[in-house]
């Protein structure tokens, strides 16, 4: 008895001190990324929110931005969509911005149709581009915001005038649904290669298409939450319906990587409030040979 005691005890102590290793780990990161003078780009990153809700889902990452000096507030704009798709900015971006961030607010988030949308975020791309001329973008989207993105992608992919998409986020996308009546924790199942072999919904269907098209350039990050409870989800997203965007876009992309969230605030509204995918959306957007 004393012996597994011991055991248990030796266990326990090694799980600390792993535990306490990758802290750490993640610690010193997190200080590397926050030198502003490595990190200082002009080309802006569009945040774009699900549906439906607003840009307040984007304003907790923005300020991590922020509080770890990657950009400034004088940096950050506020993109107004309105339901016929005019777009105001709240301000100016100074006239050399420094990582400069785009918070889109579409204030018709009850749209079905994610075309629509998607036209809504290329007139603020258009309007950025009329402005200050970029010639590259990122975008991060939550929740139906990548969708959007990727619609935006596939319906403006082949013109020349837009500025080219270089890095793309997505943060608990429901590529292939969320959970509800018809989907049930547990039930979707996916190919290797990503492509769900169970029911397929009519908006990931729409987006098949990019899986023979997909820019090439496009690096792509897929964070997804797991609340390890058993569901294989965030509590709203199946996992497998946010790991279905393989299939669209990893053929082709020019990095695809997948992250699972776990621990706190990985649920599907606490991701976009989570340090971990803080530290992640800096080091791809941000972080030197990424």
């Amino acid at each position: 008895m004393a012996t597994v005691t011991r055991g248990i005890k030796l266990a326990l102590c090694c799980l600390l001190m792993a535990g306490a290793t990758v802290a750490g780990t993640v610690q010193q990161n997190w200080a590397a990324l926050k030198s502003p003078a490595k990190l200082s780009t002009a080309t802006p990153t569009i945040f774009v929110h699900g549906m439906p809700s607003s840009y307040h889902s984007e304003i907790k990452m923005v300020r991590s931005l922020i509080d770890a000096g990657i950009t400034t507030p004088d940096n950050v704009v506020l993109a107004t969509v309105t339901n016929d798709g005019q777009v105001t900015f709240n301000h100016y971006l100074p006239a050399h911005p420094h990582n400069p961030i785009i918070e889109v607010n579409l204030q018709n988030s009850h749209e079905r149709d994610n075309h629509i949308s998607a036209a809504w975020i290329k007139n603020v791309v258009v309007a950025l581009q009329r402005q200050y001329h970029f010639s590259r973008v990122n975008f991060v989207g939550h929740s139906s915001g990548p969708l959007l993105i990727l619609c935006y992608i596939m319906d403006n992919a082949n013109d020349p005038q837009l500025p080219r998409v270089a890095r793309l986020v997505s943060l608990g996308g429901a590529f292939n649904g969320a959970l509800g009546k018809r989907d049930r924790p547990n039930t979707m199942q996916l190919a290797p290669d990503g492509l769900p072999v169970t029911r397929q919904v009519k908006e990931y269907r729409e987006l098949l298409p990019l899986h023979g098209s997909f820019p090439r350039h496009i690096r792509v990050l897929n964070l997804y939450g797991d609340l390890q409870d058993g569901s294989n989800s965030d509590g709203r997203v199946a996992n497998n319906s946010s790991r279905a965007m393989r299939y669209l876009v990893a053929s082709r992309a020019r990095s695809y990587r997948e992250v699972r969230v776990t621990g706190a605030k990985a649920d599907h509204s606490g991701l976009h409030n989570n340090k971990k995918v803080d530290f992640y959306l800096i080091r791809f957007l941000y972080g030197q040979n990424c």
